[in-house]
C-alpha cells in the first residue's frame, strides 16, 4: 500500500491593524514581520490577502510584488462602530440577534480566507471563522489598577472581549512560556492551541549604519545620560525613575541625566508636573517622538536604557539596546529572565533606590557594562523577524491539513 501527504493550499488573510510609526512598538513588531514576510512569501505555497488601513496600501503594495499576494484595504471602524461590535461581547442575546460581520470578516470572506492571522494588537472584532491571535499581554487581568487598562468600562470591555476573541481562535501566539501559562489559566485556552514565538529583534536595530547625528545638540543633553523610549502610560512608571534619578543625586552625587522619548497617552503633563515637583526638571529631557536615527544614536550613546515598566512579559524596546550596544536594566516582570536571559541587571519597579543602584553599578562598572553589551549582541541575534515568519509558515502548513476537510 502507498502513502502519500496531501498538502494544500489555502488563502490566508494577515490583518495588520493599527500600522502607525506613533505606534511605538507595535508598529516596529508589525513592520519588521511585514519586511520579512515580502521576503519569504513567494516560497510559500499559500495565497496570501493582506488587510491593511487604506492610508498603508498603497506603500505596502509598492513593497509586495509576488504573485500570491494581495494587498486589501480595510477601513478602519469609527469608535461608535467599534463599542456597536464590543455589545456583541456582553450579551448573548445581542449576539444571536445581531449576525452583521464586521469589516475585517467581510474582506476576509470577500477573498475566500480560509485562515486570519491578527499580526498586531489592534483586533477589535472576533470573526466567525478560523483565525490566529497574537497577543502580548493579559496585564488588565494581572493589574487592573493601571487606568489604561480599566478607567471608563475599559476593563470590562477587554475582558468581555479576550474571552470569546482568545477561546474562539485556532491558535494563540505568545511570546514566553510565562504568557502561555497566562492564556491557559485566565481563560481555559487548551495547550496545543497555545503557541510560544519570542518577539524577534527589530531589524533597524540589528543593521543599524553608523551614524553622524548630533542627539546632545538636537535635545540639549549636555552630560551623560539613561534613556527610556516609551509612550507616557501610567504603567510605564516614569515617577519611580526620577526618583531614582533624584536618589542618585542625593545618595551618590551623581548628576546623571534622563532622556524620554514616546507619545504622549494621556499622562505626560502628570510626569512633567511630577519632575518639577521633584526638583530634577533640569536633569530630564522630554523628547517627544524621535526618528529612527535619532534613535539609533540616543541608543549608543546613552550609560543604560532603563526599560522599568510594569508591564511585560513581551517587550521590544530592551530588544533595540541589545542590538545597538546599549547595556540594559530592565523589570523584573514576570518573564522577564525568559525574554532577556542574563543581558539585563533586573530591578523592582517599585523601589527608586533599587533602579538607582543598578544605574550606579553600570555607570561606575566598566567590566559589568562590558559584560551586558555582550550578552545583549548575543541574545539579540538569536531570534529574528526571518525565523517568526518562518516558524508562522510552519503554523500554516499544520493547520492545513486540518482545513482540507471542509469547503
Amino acid at each position: 500500500m502507498e502513502y502519500y501527504l496531501c498538502r494544500t493550499s489555502m488563502h490566508i488573510g494577515i490583518y495588520f491593524g493599527d500600522f502607525r510609526p506613533e505606534a511605538g512598538g507595535g508598529y516596529t513588531y508589525v513592520a519588521d514581520l511585514l519586511g520579512a514576510f515580502v521576503e519569504m512569501a513567494a516560497g510559500s505555497e499559500h495565497y496570501y490577502v493582506m488587510l491593511c488601513d487604506p492610508a498603508a496600501a498603497q506603500a505596502i503594495r509598492l513593497r509586495v510584488n509576488v504573485p500570491n499576494v494581495t494587498v486589501v484595504p480595510v477601513a478602519s471602524p469609527s469608535k461608535p462602530a467599534i463599542w456597536l461590535v464590543g455589545l456583541k461581547y456582553f450579551s448573548p442575546l445581542f449576539r444571536w440577534v445581531w449576525r452583521r460581520r464586521g469589516a475585517v470578516e467581510r474582506a476576509a470572506r470577500c477573498h475566500d480566507v480560509q485562515l486570519l492571522w491578527f499580526v498586531g494588537v489592534g483586533a477589535y472584532e472576533c470573526p466567525d471563522m478560523p483565525y490566529v491571535a497574537t497577543l502580548w499581554d493579559l496585564q488588565h487581568r494581572l493589574q487592573p489598577f493601571f487606568p489604561e487598562v480599566s478607567a471608563a468600562g475599559l476593563w470590562d470591555k477587554r475582558e468581555q472581549f479576550y474571552s470569546h476573541f482568545l477561546r474562539r481562535a485556532a491558535y494563540c501566539l505568545t511570546g514566553t512560556e510565562i504568557g502561555k501559562r497566562e492564556i491557559q489559566y485566565l481563560y481555559q485556552v487548551a495547550e496545543q492551541r497555545v503557541r510560544i514565538l519570542p518577539l524577534p529583534t527589530p531589524k533597524f536595530a540589528l543593521e543599524a549604519a553608523p551614524s553622524v547625528v548630533d542627539v546632545r545638540n538636537r535635545f540639549g543633553i549636555d552630560k551623560g545620560y539613561i534613556f527610556y523610549p516609551a509612550q507616557f502610560w501610567p504603567h510605564k512608571n516614569h515617577a519611580n525613575l526620577i526618583l531614582a534619578l533624584k536618589w542618585l543625586k542625593e545618595q551618590r552625587g551623581l548628576e546623571i541625566a534622563l532622556a524620554l522619548c514616546g507619545s504622549d497617552k494621556g499622562n505626560l503633563s502628570f510626569v512633567k508636573r511630577f519632575t518639577e515637583q521633584q526638583g530634577m526638571i533640569d536633569r530630564v529631557h522630554f523628547l517627544g517622538f524621535v526618528s529612527d536615527e535619532e534613535l539609533i544614536v540616543l541608543y549608543r550613546q546613552a550609560v543604560a536604557l532603563t526599560f522599568v515598566t510594569y508591564f511585560g512579559p513581551d517587550n521590544i524596546p530592551p530588544l533595540e539596546a541589545f542590538a545597538l550596544g546599549c547595556p540594559v536594566i530592565a523589570s523584573a516582570v514576570e518573564g522577564a529572565r525568559e525574554q532577556y536571559g542574563d543581558a539585563v541587571v533586573p530591578v523592582d519597579p517599585s523601589d527608586p533606590e533599587d533602579i538607582g543602584q543598578a544605574i550606579w553599578n553600570v555607570h561606575s562598572d566598566t567590566k559589568l557594562r562590558e559584560k551586558l553589551v555582550e550578552a545583549g549582541f548575543e541574545r539579540a541575534r538569536k531570534w529574528t523577524s526571518v525565523d517568526y515568519v518562518r516558524r508562522i509558515f510552519m503554523l500554516f502548513d499544520e493547520f492545513a491539513a486540518v482545513r482540507r476537510n471542509w469547503l
